[in-house]
């Protein structure tokens, strides 16, 4: 795993270590922990979009090996590390996905309910491996770049006071220098580099928080004694030890060169972050059914808003069904899982969920009779599949045979096509007028058409 996914960790790597002492360091390592960060949380919304977890080779097999569907949480783990030091842990992406709430709410939901959260999209839109290869390069590359954000903020620190030593009446602040920016004396440009200083601030702070969880108590502790008060860490008794000193060197460094309204800002900040770790917060969004399909993918290829505003109606009935309370006999993520399938799913997966459901609720003798109905009524059922714009290759497919065996029947020629295929050609022509909005051939019996009425309207 760690030797496919080292593109761009090793990038970072051989960057970060050609620049070493350079000034310029930070700026750099800013950009690109930012971009990484991006990328790792628009990859795996991708990924949790296009159910592409499910055709990794781990995931496979385990799901053949227990005999259950596929479990996302083997993917997840499978691209993460226990030791702090081997590769990315959980807390590295949590950390990574902190400001990104679509991203934490597809991945509430997909967990909840241990099943594909797709986009409702016709098959074969996207390239599935890609984003998989995308999201573990990215997570790697993160992992590379948090390494680097304690020691390049006490280098950058130290740059900066050997810079004003010469002249400590410059004006030039910590921030502003970090992020290249010049003030100048208008509003705006003034506001716009007090932005750009917040976003600097915040990524870095971010990355600092990602490879160590003792960041935020350090520089708590720092600027209270930059600021004149008598205080010591207490280091949480629950928190690894692993990166309490490079947190201490970091927080002392930017304590002696930032001013009290720098120090303010770094607080603000602190605030923001610690407000987007709300766990309650986030599952109140992932319930949310009014959450419009989060997939960048989804969105360029010209989906309307109603396609969207359905994926998203049929993410919040998944979730809401695998988060009901727990009851003897019921099997909430096995029944989350088969409605993702029937709601979720690629335009042909839909179909085939709701033709196989239908077909349940036929009764043996009514399954025998649709042969016949289908021989005897050729001529009005092919002109019913035309006019709901079904074409004869789409059918054949949903229907497991050849488009000229297909043809063949729909002519009432040669011997009569047999009952499975016969009833699924029934019911996906009564599912096709539902979903047009066309009243279904008179010919097709209730007891065949009902199954496919009775259906959630949000499977079109």
């Amino acid at each position: 795993m760690f030797q496919r996914n080292l593109h761009r960790h090793d990038d970072v790597k051989l960057v970060m270590s050609a620049l070493r002492s350079d000034p310029q360091c930070l700026p750099i390592l800013i950009e690109w922990g930012a971009s990484l960060r991006r990328d790792v949380a628009s990859a795996l919304r991708e990924v949790i979009a296009t159910g592409a977890w499910q055709s990794e080779t781990r995931v496979r097999s385990a799901a053949a090996h227990w005999h259950e569907e596929p479990r996302f949480d083997v993917f997840l783990e499978h691209g993460l590390e226990k030791r702090r030091n081997r590769g990315p842990k959980y807390e590295h992406l949590d950390a990574a996905l902190l400001t990104f709430p679509e991203t934490r709410a597809a991945l509430y939901r997909v967990s909840a309910a241990e099943c594909p959260q797709h986009c409702r999209t016709r098959t074969g839109t996207f390239a599935e491996d890609r984003h998989v290869d995308d999201y573990r390069q990215a997570l790697f590359g993160w992992y590379a770049a948090i390494q680097h954000a304690h020691a390049c903020v006490v280098r950058a620190a130290r740059c900066f006071a050997d810079a004003r030593l010469p002249d400590p009446r410059q004006h030039e602040t910590f921030t502003d220098w970090m992020t290249g920016t010049r003030r100048r004396h208008s509003d705006s440009a003034v506001q716009q580099s007090e932005t750009a200083a917040q976003r600097a601030l915040r990524e870095i702070i971010l990355m600092m928080h990602a490879w160590s969880p003792h960041t935020f108590e350090a520089l708590d502790v720092a600027f209270r004694k930059a600021e004149g008060e008598e205080t010591s860490h207490a280091w949480g008794r629950g928190f690894e030890p692993a990166g309490r000193n490079e947190a201490q060197a970091a927080a002392e460094a930017l304590a002696s060169v930032l001013s009290p309204q720098e120090r303010r800002q770094v607080r603000e900040v602190i605030e923001g972050i610690e407000s987007h770790e709300d766990e309650d917060r986030d599952m109140d969004l992932a319930a949310d059914s009014t959450l419009a399909c989060t997939s960048d993918r989804h969105r360029s290829y010209g989906a309307d808003t109603a396609e969207r505003e359905d994926c998203a109606m049929a993410r919040g009935r998944v979730y809401e069904e695998a988060s009901q309370p727990w009851c003897e006999g019921i099997d909430r993520k096995a029944d989350a899982a088969r409605l993702a399938r029937f709601l979720l799913g690629p335009s042909s997966d839909r179909t085939q969920a709701a033709l196989a459901t239908a077909r349940a609720g036929v009764a043996r003798e009514s399954t025998e009779e649709a042969s016949q109905i289908w021989h005897d009524n050729a001529e009005p059922l092919r002109e019913a599949r035309e006019a709901a714009g079904i074409h004869l290759d789409e059918a054949a497919s949903h229907l497991g045979i050849k488009p000229a065996t297909l043809q063949r029947f729909e002519q009432a020629t040669g011997k009569l096509p047999g009952r499975p295929v016969s009833l699924g050609y029934l019911q996906l022509l009564t599912l096709s007028c539902i979903q047009t909005g066309r009243t279904a051939p008179a010919c097709i019996p209730q007891a065949i058409s009902q199954p496919v009425t009775s259906l959630p309207n949000t499977l079109s």
